[in-house]
């Protein structure tokens, strides 16, 4: 079970954690000796985690999300024991939840909504949960992983990944409640923890769909106001001790529009048949100017790289890109990013040639794509 964790937790790459070592180093000292001395640590139960490594990223509105980075034996630790007690939560889990589940993803989520949608659920409950994973209580968890889980070892052993600490400016700091992100096993435990509020909306509120991604949830309605389920919403998180983020929760009509996993959704007539409706989907202004910022910091560096090397750093930021959009509505979208990207390149060759403002202004698509540019219009899929 220590090698399939290893095995996934190499693959991921990740960075060190709070001891400096990297999985590069226990490869060329041997990953074995390493494995079975982490092996003898949890067999003897003297096994103690580390304090996460806090770290913060740049959210999209400024702010920056805190994340905790274990350290490689710790990752590999939390690894095998999400391998061994997932499928026990796997078996109950609800089909409106698709956050980091086995052969569940974003995808499934968008198109469960556009079908939603279409059929009739266009009111819709934008809900956002206040700085969820960092309110997470550990006594509530510990009581819903009791529920499937009765090895007290492998309960000690969350217990203490939850109470391991957060090392930040050389300072360890409690924690008393929450689960790091950035911790291999934090995405089951967020599940298990929000898993009641799935159970409860699908036993007891009728003519609603929810579906969430993680912390992320939308709720379909079809006959009430949305109004009138958002008290029983409120009064069961407040049950599970998390916050509604008052801010950034709305009602909206779908034919408005809304937002959820950097897709834009709206309902509006069909081209063929006005009297009937559909769910359209594209990327959310958010996303568009998320790749155009990834592109511009990119062709905005320094001069020195060719034509060449810049496109070789370019392309995989357009190719994951497109492949997380190609499937929607996202036509005249993509039109956009390849306008975009072809200003930016003519802008950079500008300054590298120190040429005229209109030199290279009539460069035509097919040069670009000729010289190896990834070129995401007309790589649509159609699905139906």
């Amino acid at each position: 079970m220590l090698e399939v964790a290893w095995d996934q937790v190499r693959r991921n790459r990740g960075a060190a954690g709070v001891d400096g070592e990297t999985i590069e180093a226990i490869e060329a000292r041997g990953a074995l000796g390493f494995l079975l001395e982490l092996r003898e640590e949890l067999i003897s139960e003297g096994y103690r985690p580390q304090p996460v490594r806090r770290v913060f990223i740049p959210k999209p509105d400024g702010r920056q999300r805190p994340l905790g980075i274990p350290g490689v034996k710790d990752r590999v630790a939390q690894a095998a024991v999400r391998i061994v007690i997932e499928p026990l939560f796997e078996a109950s889990f609800r089909p409106g939840s698709y956050g980091f589940r086995p052969k569940r993803g974003v995808k499934q989520a968008i198109y469960d909504i556009r079908k939603w949608v279409t059929y009739g659920y266009d009111k819709v409950i934008d809900l956002d949960l206040k700085s969820y994973f960092d309110t997470i209580s550990h006594e509530l968890l510990m009581k819903l992983l009791e529920r499937r889980v009765r090895d007290p070892r492998v309960l000690r052993l969350i217990r203490r990944w939850l109470r391991a600490g957060v090392m930040h400016h050389g300072v360890r700091e409690e924690t008393l409640i929450g689960s790091p992100q950035g911790a291999v096993i934090s995405p089951l435990l967020s599940n298990i923890y929000l898993h009641p509020l799935d159970l409860y909306w699908e036993r007891e509120v009728k003519a609603t769909k929810m579906v969430r991604y993680a912390d992320d949830l939308v709720v379909l309605c079809r006959w009430k106001p949305p109004e009138t389920y958002m008290p029983k919403l409120r009064q069961f998180l407040a049950r599970l001790r998390v916050t509604v983020n008052e801010d950034k929760t709305r009602i909206v009509a779908a034919r408005e529009g809304f937002d959820f996993l950097g897709v834009h959704f709206r309902k509006q007539p069909t081209r063929r048949d006005p009297q009937r409706s559909f769910c359209y989907c594209w990327p959310s202004r958010r996303s568009m100017q998320r790749i155009r910022d990834k592109v511009k910091a990119i062709l905005d560096r320094n001069m020195l790289p060719s034509l060449k090397e810049k496109l070789d750093q370019l392309n995989p930021v357009l190719r994951g890109w497109s492949a997380y959009f190609n499937w929607l509505n996202s036509a005249q979208h993509f039109r956009k990013v390849d306008q975009y990207v072809k200003f930016k390149l003519r802008r950079w060759l500008q300054a590298k040639h120190q040429r005229r403002r209109r030199a290279f202004w009539k460069t035509p698509l097919a040069y670009w794509r000729e010289a190896g540019l990834y070129v995401i219009q007309g790589r649509i899929v159609h699905t139906s």
